[in-house]
């Protein structure tokens, strides 16, 4: 994905807008082929459904889903077509002969929400892929970032928990030291820069609204602290990433990120400002610390491999076609 110019005080990617968004030309001529072309090719051993729906016309020995997280469900205020999508989703649950969670924690939420037995479903973590390293962009971020700083990553919708972050910021008085650097999630909203404003850190905060994989890991790669304030997760990649390019992870003790990250995290309990405050500080003076999260993580990430992913995942076809 092409990177465009740097301006000001943050980084501002401009793109050519389109009211389409990205993927949905080719997922719905995926589907519509697929409708098309399945009713017609006879019977399988295996139909899995990644997300929300089975094709009512493929007929199969065995249904499968895969349940990542229950996000719809404890955030529907979030979400227009809420019910839509939970409908879809009881019905998936109902017809599957198998479930693959992602984590434990969404194993438990499926249970919560769904009431489904646990030996309908099988726990199989997600593989990892390391991001690529490149030198042009490492040179880019370098042109942006004027200090040293702590890293937020990806959407921040509400349960994502960004201004708990940015109130702990300015709380600690951590910006007089750092900026803080966003990646993803878009340009920042009026709200986000009155929010800004009123801390009275708008010259520490650096918005990435869009990049490239290669930015982002250099963006990993150079902060001093990734810190993943999320109140629900059901899998948690950033992490991973952030492991991935030796950096250390502060992230919030909830949901499926203890699972996940193990013992190569740092930690603050969730819903708690104060918390985050007194985390955010101990992990930036104590090097120490930060320096074991980066040699555990290292461990850690070599866990999550796609091998091993699809070799669990093979054994629990396997396993249900002989039942």
């Amino acid at each position: 994905m092409p990177l465009a110019s740097v301006t000001s005080s943050s980084i501002r990617v401009r793109s050519i807008r389109s009211s389409i968004p990205p993927g949905v030309l080719r997922y719905a001529a995926n589907e519509a082929l697929s409708i098309a072309c399945k009713t017609f090719s006879g019977r399988f051993d295996i139909y899995h459904s990644t997300l929300y729906r089975f094709i009512p016309t493929v007929t199969a020995r065995r249904r499968f889903a895969t349940h990542h997280d229950c996000v719809h469900e404890r955030f529907p205020q979030l979400f227009r077509d809420v019910k839509r999508i939970l409908r879809a989703k009881r019905k998936l649950f109902e017809k599957a002969d198998g479930i693959i969670c992602v984590s434990e924690s969404s194993r438990r939420d499926l249970e919560e929400f769904y009431g489904i037995a646990r030996d309908r479903t099988r726990v199989i973590h997600h593989g990892f892929s390391p991001l690529p390293c490149c030198a042009s962009a490492e040179e880019q971020l370098r042109t942006a970032t004027r200090r040293e700083y702590i890293l937020f990553v990806g959407s921040r919708a509400a349960y994502k928990n960004f201004p708990t972050l940015l109130r702990a910021f300015r709380a600690t008085e951590v910006f007089k030291s750092y900026d803080l650097v966003t990646v993803g999630g878009g340009p920042f909203t009026e709200a986000e820069q009155t929010l800004f404003r009123e801390l009275e850190v708008e010259e520490a905060v650096v918005g990435i609204p869009k990049a490239s994989d290669a930015l982002l890991s250099a963006a990993y790669g150079g902060a001093t602290l990734f810190v993943y304030p999320s109140l629900y997760e059901g899998f948690g990649f950033p992490p991973l990433e952030a492991m991935s390019r030796d950096c250390p992870v502060l992230v919030t003790r909830s949901s499926s990120l203890p699972e996940i990250c193990m013992d190569a995290a740092l930690y603050f309990e969730q819903g708690c400002e104060e918390s985050l405050s007194r985390e955010l500080l101990r992990s930036l003076s104590d090097t120490e610390a930060r320096e074991a999260a980066i040699n555990r993580g290292k461990e850690i990430v070599k866990l999550y491999s796609w091998r091993r992913c699809a070799e669990q995942t093979l054994d629990y076809y396997r396993e249900c076609l002989r039942n």
